[in-house]
């Protein structure tokens, strides 16, 4: 994978070193949180943002879950998916 140098404000960095990822090495600790900001903004996956921090995705779902980040994604369109298949097997099959 290339690589970029990106100046980053000291105070920040300072910052993300009082964060759950302050444990990490510095480059680390920058990595997974912009794999968090990508994952939790959609732009990736979460299988994407485990890779792209350099965690196994396990791993990666567990700091999502200690920091109260959701790893699953239902959104209004799945819901309604959901709901129309539920409708349907209810006419299918009214004892369920």
């Amino acid at each position: 994978m290339k690589t970029q140098t990106v100046d980053v404000p000291e105070d920040l960095l300072l910052l993300l070193r009082q964060s759950r990822l302050g444990t990490q090495p510095l480059a680390e600790q920058v990595k997974i949180a912009l794999a968090i900001h990508l994952f939790q903004e959609g732009v990736v996956s979460i299988g994407k943002a485990a890779e792209l921090a350099g965690k196994p995705r396990v791993e990666f779902e567990w700091l999502l879950i200690e920091m109260g980040i959701p790893t699953v994604r239902y959104d209004r369109d799945s819901y309604e998916l959901d709901r129309r298949a539920l409708e349907e097997a209810e006419r299918r099959n009214p004892n369920l």
